[in-house]
């Protein structure tokens, strides 16, 4: 495979005319004010009054780079980017690179600014995925560099499908800048199929064996909505994927990873350079033993390569490489403590640490969990993460939650079940009071909560000292089972859950969840069935029906899958069937839907429609409700507007303006009979544990069981419940 790369050189109208000129000078300013006189990083704020004066400064002093390279994709950018920069200036070229991690247009912006002193001839930039259309078009760099995409802050990027089209169409507007891209995720391959730029695609040529995460983002085929076959997954969507109806599959790589293996020190691996006619080979060994640092190590020698560097110097890099502010890092502490921290952002982040975990069989955690708007203000994704995995663990101990969002993190951990106290927890001092003496504890932290975990331990490894006593975690993690009899039923209570392979983009895993964990607590038989995409739809015995939510592409496949089966949900409703159906599963059970321009026929089970918004409703909402006497909280993100037939009635009257079913008449949801539908997500029913009750009580007494169900120890839902709410109303 040869893929040629048209030589980007420096360009006419490098010299800084004088607005470019003053732009510069008062960024200078505004970084001496932020460093010194705030007493922090430069970071955006030099390049926000750059952009002020000159917006088109990125392409002025881009001009006088030789060549340049921008990294983007969901995971991974900083250590890809810091990485490729050193590999580039291992020969001594300046390269101008925003380190730190500020990957926004003015933080691009603020790295040419300080560096042009220097003269770079290099460029190597992280870039956000929603700030490439800005960036690409005045750049022009040598090639883009796309590691993955993963869902990540739902409320500030949408769905994927937007994302995919922002590169899309940045790559557009750069014809001559090459995309590399990993051709492992059918995500980033399905951009590099829409647009004529030169491709460069890379991934792992091999299975790894190693366990699949239990939700992924979308394994549809981008040409024709097809499920996708594997061969295999390393993990998310990640792995080699061919459509069994249109044939399309992974491209031919250009880089590929082979004889990839973990030893004692880390991953070593060979990447092999396939452009030529002759394979090149480079061996790599890592000091990192998650399979994803495989990914960044091989994108770092990619964009080394396309970014004209040599391989030559890259294993010595590498070997040098320290993860960016803290990341993976190890702090020694006194007394013989150690603390392993390490930042992750969404359900794959986080499940690449928790595997990392598992590696060193850890037996102290705490989670770190924030809201803020750089984080996203929907936190119904850590109900993907794979929490259950550290089940595996041999002797974990204790459990510790921190950050704005403690409460629901604390809620998600009751779930799992992982049969060791939960402790909540201000911050990771607090959360060493619960460490045996030299004992290590692994901190996993999101995106806004990482810098003062990081903060905090610096000054703890500077002077911390060990506690003469530690404190015992309680024994009880606020799950109580209650001794109560069973309740006698001639089979379990059957939860049937409707394409969780589709439709799983709001963590409706933790509905399931909340219902069968509520039954078990108390004594009542029950099991899960999962109906997957293809399979046959049997609903004659089933008890509680969830239909979730999920990505436009997504919800109309199974739209297709469903209506040759309509009658099937159609009679189980009018029956009597308890259903929750939550977003897109809401709006699929009505007459039509709108997917853009296009519309979709329903399903008509219920006397609903849904339009298109010119907006989207984003944010907590809660509701009044006949179904508990509680407010029912949760967070909506939908561009439908759904208004319910004169038959139908709301779920409850919205307590905040502007939400709920079409932000107009005050209604949210529908409850018919025994169907709950709803916009509602977070998801709605661990932090609601009311609702789940009602959806339970109902399922039984249409089996002939009228029960007064037995409380059940909620002081932590109550607590998470109290959090949302607060956050709603006020």
């Amino acid at each position: 495979m040869l893929v040629l790369l048209r030589r980007q050189s420096p360009r006419k109208g490098a010299r800084m005319n004088p607005r470019v000129r003053i732009a510069c000078l008062a960024a200078d300013a505004a970084r001496w004010g932020t460093t010194r006189l705030l007493h922090r990083g430069g970071g955006n704020a030099p390049g926000a009054v750059a952009l002020k004066i000159a917006p088109g400064i990125i392409g002025s002093l881009g001009d006088a780079l030789e060549r340049s390279v921008v990294v983007t994709g969901t995971n991974g950018k900083t250590t890809t980017t810091g990485l490729a920069a050193d590999a580039l200036g291992a020969r001594g070229e300046r390269v101008a690179c925003n380190r730190a991690g500020n990957n926004m247009e003015s933080g691009i912006a603020s790295a040419l600014v300080e560096t042009r002193a220097e003269r770079p001839r290099v460029g190597c930039f992280e870039c956000d995925e929603l700030y490439t259309v800005r960036v690409l078009p005045r750049l022009r760099p040598r090639a883009l560099v796309l590691l993955n995409l993963f869902r990540d802050q739902l409320d500030r990027y949408g769905e994927i499908d937007h994302t995919q089209d922002v590169i899309a169409e940045a790559l557009r507007r750069a014809p001559e800048t090459a995309i590399a891209y990993n051709a492992d995720d059918p995500l980033c391959a399905s951009i590099a199929a829409r647009v004529d730029n030169p491709g460069v695609p890379f991934g792992i040529d091999e299975p790894t064996g190693l366990e699949a995460d239990r939700i992924s983002d979308s394994r549809f085929c981008a040409k024709c909505n097809a499920p996708l076959d594997y061969d295999y997954v390393h993990y998310g969507q990640l792995g080699k994927y061919r459509c069994p109806e249109c044939g399309w599959e992974r491209p031919e790589l250009a880089f590929a990873a082979v004889n990839v293996t973990l030893a004692c020190g880390g991953y070593e691996f060979d990447v092999e350079d396939r452009r030529g006619e002759k394979i090149v080979r480079h061996h790599v060994r890592t000091r990192y033993n998650g399979l994803y640092m495989v990914y960044n190590v091989m994108a770092a020698l990619v964009a080394c390569l396309l970014g004209g560097g040599s391989a030559d110097g890259f294993q010595a890099v590498l070997d040098a490489y320290e993860p960016a502010s803290g990341r993976g890092k190890t702090y020694a502490l006194d007394g013989g403590y150690s603390v392993v921290s390490n930042l992750a952002k969404n359900p794959t982040g986080f499940n690449r640490m928790i595997q990392q975990v598992r590696a060193d069989d850890g037996r102290y955690l705490a989670l770190f969990l924030n809201d803020n708007d750089a984080d996203g203000h929907d936190v119904s994704w850590i109900w993907d993460i794979d929490l259950e995995r550290l089940r595996d663990l041999s002797d974990l101990r204790c459990v510790c939650v921190g950050g704005t969002r403690r409460e629901d993190m604390a809620v998600r951990v009751k779930y799992a079940e992982l049969g060791c106290p939960i402790e909540l927890i201000e911050g990771v001092e607090d959360a060493l009071r619960f460490v045996d003496a030299g004992e290590k504890l692994h901190v996993i932290a999101n995106y806004t909560a990482f810098p003062p975990v990081v903060a905090e331990l610096e000054r703890l490894a500077s002077s911390w000292k060990a506690p003469a006593l530690q404190v015992t975690a309680e024994a009880v993690s606020w799950i109580e089972r209650e001794e109560t009899a069973h309740v006698a039923l001639d089979r379990p209570l059957r939860i049937v859950h409707l394409y969780p392979d589709a439709l799983n983009l709001y963590g409706d895993g933790g509905n399931i969840a909340s219902l069968s964990k509520r039954c078990a607590w108390r004594g009542i038989p029950c099991r899960v069935d999962q109906v997957l995409m293809g399979q046959e739809l049997d609903l004659s015995d089933a008890d509680v029906v969830l239909l979730g939510g999920g990505a436009d592409r997504d919800q109309l496949a199974v739209c297709h899958e469903l209506q040759g089966q309509h009658e099937k949900l159609a009679t189980y409703v009018a029956d009597g069937g308890v259903l929750l159906a939550i977003c897109g599963g809401y709006q699929l059970l009505g007459h039509y839907y709108m997917m853009g321009e296009e519309r979709v026929e329903g399903l008509h089970v219920l006397d609903i429609e849904t339009t298109a918004g010119d907006t989207r409703l984003i944010g907590n909402v809660a509701i009044r409700s006949e179904v508990c006497p509680e407010p029912i909280v949760g967070f909506e993100n939908h561009a439908g507007r759904t208004v319910l037939g004169a038959g139908e009635k709301p779920l409850g009257s919205a307590l905040v303006r502007g939400t709920g079913n079409n932000g107009e008449d005050g209604g949210e949801g529908v409850l018919h009979d025994g169907v709950v539908g709803t916009y509602l997500h977070g998801p709605i029913l661990p932090k609601n544990p009311g609702v789940t009750d009602w959806l339970i009580a109902r399922a039984l007494r249409r089996r002939g069981v009228d029960v007064e169900l037995t409380p059940l120890a909620d002081d932590i839902e109550r607590l998470a419940h109290d959090v949302a709410m607060k956050i709603a109303t006020h």
